[in-house]
């Protein structure tokens, strides 16, 4: 994670507004000279939302079964060192604990949850990415890893990132379109190991 590139666009994301960090971060990026992890540009999760919005709804069926749920946590895997499936898992709470940035201790609540989905969901379409991201290790082994594509490679995951949270927001205004029960459940998401939660309510 290269935090000076997370600092660029962190206070953007507290607001959600994913369009002006897109073009912060594509800005950054078209700095560089091509790399494989160029393509992030032209690639989107926002496809799956239908099903991402099922598969939550599944989740919830199940969990409220069995607690009152006050909020939701979802988070994508560490995609950069987990390579061959990216997916997202997710969590739900019979609290809200709240959202504090300027002390993720106070975010400890979330390791405190009621349930833990079942099944997780499984994104694709990024397999070109996935396999960038692979080789890194091998190409650091033969020195052909330059700072360039190190600077490619970390826009690109914190471009990764955001498409990520874009697609929660998505599912999230789309269940409260389709006035689903769990709809006005805050949701929290981010990705694993990423110390900036962003929450939609």
């Amino acid at each position: 994670m290269n935090f000076e590139f997370a600092k660029k666009i962190n206070p953007e994301l507290e607001s959600l507004k994913f369009e002006k960090v897109f073009k912060i971060a594509i800005a950054e990026l078209e700095k560089i000279p091509s790399t494989d992890f160029h393509a992030v540009q032209n690639m989107t999760f926002i496809e799956q939302v239908d099903a991402v919005v099922n598969w939550i709804d599944k989740f919830y069926q199940t969990a409220s079964q069995s607690n009152l749920i006050k909020a939701f946590y979802f988070e994508m895997n560490e995609f950069d060192v987990n390579t061959d499936m990216w997916f997202i898992e997710g969590f739900s709470y019979n609290k809200d604990g709240g959202l504090n940035l300027e002390n993720l201790e106070h975010m400890d609540w979330l390791c405190d949850y009621h349930a833990i989905s079942q099944n997780i969901f499984t994104l694709t379409g990024f397999e070109h990415l996935q396999n960038a991201f692979a080789k890194i290790e091998e190409k650091k082994e033969n020195d052909e890893w330059t700072d360039e594509q190190q600077n490619a490679r970390d826009w690109c995951e914190q471009i990764i990132i955001v498409k990520f949270m874009e697609l929660m927001r998505e599912v999230h205004l789309i269940a409260k379109a389709k006035r689903l029960i769990w709809s006005k459940i805050p949701i929290y998401f981010t990705e694993h190991g990423y110390d900036f939660i962003v929450k939609s309510e």
